[in-house]
C-alpha cells in the first residue's frame, strides 16, 4: 500500500478523533471542572517539557502552590495572585524521594498512593515521563516561544492533539498487522471498532494519558514478530525493546514481553534483554526523580482488592466492564483459546499472550483502585486492547467467524458498543463519575445495576 494511503487513513483517523462535542462546551461541568474528556492527572505529562526545557529538571515546584520552601498556610493576598497555579499536595504530585510531610494532606489523594510532598520537599509527577517525552516535540515551541504552562486550555487541548496523534500511529501499525490475517473488509471493520468503540474512543485519544503510548508500543511489538514465518531473534530483541521503552510510559507494559516469546526459551531470552535495555531510561529516570532507580512514582500501592470484587468491576460491573462495554471481544476469548489447539507461530504466540491477559486481568483485579479513576469504559484492561484485537483477526483467518449466525452475533454486540461510545464522545460530561459523589471517594456505586445509579 502506497504511503499516501497510509496518510489518507491517518488523517480520518485524526478528524474522527476530534467528532465529539467535550471539547467545544463552554460550561463547566456539574463536577465543576472544565469540559472535555480528560482529568486534572493528564497535566503533569503536558508540564514536563516546561520543567525539562526551562528549569532543566524534572521536579514541578515552579508550578506549584504554596510554594516549596514556603509557609504552609500563605497570606490571603499570596493565595489570591496564585490562583493559577496547581495544589502541591495533588493526588498527581508526590515528593522527589522520601516526603518529610508530618501533617495530613488538606487536597484529596489516591488509595494507597504516595505520601504528599512536604512543605520544603521537591514536587515531582507519581507518573512514568514515557507520554512526557512523546509530547516534547508538541509543546517544545510553546515552551521557547514563552506561552504561559499554566494556561489550561493549552494544556488540555494540546494533549488532545498529542494522545490522538500517538493513538493513531498505534492505530495504523495494529491495521498493518491485522491485514496479515484478515481480508481487507474485516481488517477494517476491525480498526474501526478499536478506533471508535473501545476507550479508545473515550480515553486514549482524547487526553495525555499513558494508554496510547501503551498502545503504541504493544502494537510495534506485535508488528515485529506476529507472524507465520520464522523471524530471525533480532526482531524478538526489537520487540523487548519497543515493550521496555512502553514500560517508560506504564510499567506494566513490560508484561507482554513475557508472552510473545511463543515459548521458545531462546525467544524469550532475546525479548527479556531487549526489554531490559528499554527499561534504562526508567530506571535513570527514578534514579534522578525518587534517589533510588528502583523506586517509582505510584509509590507501594495496595493491591488488597478482594479478586472477586476486582474480577466483577473490570468484567461485568455496569460502569467499567469490558464486556458491558465491549461485549463482541469474547470473540477474542474464542481466538484465543483456539490458538491453544492450533499449530503454527502466530498461534504459539497467541498463546502466551492469552496468559499475559489474564496475569493483567489478576493484577488489576486486586489493584487498590481498579475503576481506573473518572473515565468511561474499561480503561485498564483496554491497554491490552492490541493484542485482543489481533486475536480476532486471526480468529477470521481460521474460520472462527465463518457462519452467518457467528457474524450476526459479532454485529450485534459491534453495533452495541458502537452506539455506547458514540453516545459518551458527545454527551458525556463526568457528572455520573462525580455527583452525588466521587467514584474515587465512593466507589461502591460503580458494581450497582440499580438505574437509579
Amino acid at each position: 500500500m502506497t504511503r499516501s494511503r497510509w496518510l489518507v487513513r491517518g488523517l480520518l483517523l485524526f478528524v474522527l478523533a476530534f467528532a465529539n462535542l467535550n471539547d467545544i462546551r463552554p460550561e463547566q461541568t456539574a463536577g465543576g471542572e472544565a469540559p472535555g474528556l480528560w482529568s486534572p492527572d493528564v497535566l503533569p505529562n503536558a508540564l514536563f517539557a516546561w520543567t525539562l526545557i526551562k528549569e532543566h529538571n524534572v521536579d514541578y515546584d515552579e508550578f506549584v502552590f504554596p510554594p516549596t520552601g514556603g509557609a504552609s498556610k500563605p497570606a490571603p493576598e499570596a493565595v489570591q495572585t496564585a490562583k493559577e497555579k496547581i495544589d502541591r499536595e495533588a493526588y498527581f504530585f508526590r515528593a522527589c524521594g522520601v516526603s518529610t510531610a508530618t501533617a495530613p494532606p488538606t487536597a484529596k489523594r489516591s488509595l494507597g498512593g504516595p505520601p504528599a510532598p512536604g512543605p520544603n520537599d521537591h514536587v515531582c509527577s507519581v507518573f512514568p515521563p514515557g507520554m512526557g517525552i512523546l509530547a516534547l516535540p508538541f509543546f517544545a515551541p510553546f515552551v521557547l516561544n514563552g506561552w504561559n504552562p499554566l494556561d489550561l486550555g493549552l494544556l488540555v487541548h494540546g494533549g488532545h492533539v498529542v494522545a490522538a496523534i500517538v493513538e493513531i500511529f498505534a492505530t495504523l501499525v495494529l491495521w498493518s498487522v491485522l491485514r496479515r490475517f484478515a481480508t481487507p473488509r474485516w481488517s477494517l471493520v476491525l480498526v474501526l471498532l478499536y478506533f471508535l468503540a473501545t476507550s479508545v474512543r473515550t480515553v486514549a485519544s482524547q487526553a495525555l494519558w499513558q494508554h496510547s503510548g501503551v498502545h503504541l508500543a504493544v502494537a510495534s511489538a506485535l508488528w515485529l514478530v506476529l507472524r507465520e514465518e520464522a523471524v530471525p531473534l533480532s526482531r524478538d530483541f526489537a520487540a523487548g525493546l519497543v515493550l521496555g521503552l512502553g514500560a517508560v510510559v506504564r510499567q506494566t507494559t513490560g508484561l507482554v514481553a513475557l508472552g510473545l516469546h511463543g515459548f521458545r526459551p531462546t525467544r524469550l531470552i532475546a525479548m527479556l534483554a531487549g526489554a531490559a535495555i528499554g527499561l534504562a531510561p526508567l530506571l535513570a529516570y527514578n534514579d534522578l526523580a525518587f534517589g533510588s532507580p528502583l523506586e517509582q512514582g505510584y509509590g507501594i500501592k495496595s493491591f488488597a482488592t478482594p479478586i472477586q470484587t476486582g474480577l466483577y468491576g473490570l468484567l461485568v460491573s455496569p460502569s467499567r466492564g469490558l464486556l458491558v462495554y465491549t461485549p463482541y471481544v469474547i470473540f477474542a476469548f474464542f481466538a484465543l483459546f483456539r490458538a491453544w489447539r492450533w499449530p503454527g507461530e502466530v498461534a504459539g504466540r497467541l498463546r502466551g499472550l492469552s496468559l499475559v491477559w489474564i496475569a493483567a486481568l489478576v493484577l488489576y483485579s486486586t489493584y487498590a483502585e481498579w475503576w481506573g479513576g473518572r473515565v468511561f469504559g474499561s480503561r485498564f484492561m483496554d491497554d491490552l486492547a492490541p493484542i485482543l484485537f489481533v486475536a480476532i483477526a486471526w480468529g477470521t483467518s481460521v474460520g472462527m467467524l465463518g457462519s452467518r449466525f457467528a457474524r450476526t452475533v459479532f454485529g450485534l454486540l459491534a453495533a452495541w458498543s458502537f452506539v455506547l461510545f458514540q453516545a459518551a464522545a458527545f454527551v458525556y460530561d463526568k457528572a455520573w463519575d462525580t455527583v452525588p459523589v466521587n467514584v474515587n471517594d465512593d466507589p461502591s456505586r460503580l458494581l450497582n445495576w440499580n438505574p437509579r445509579e
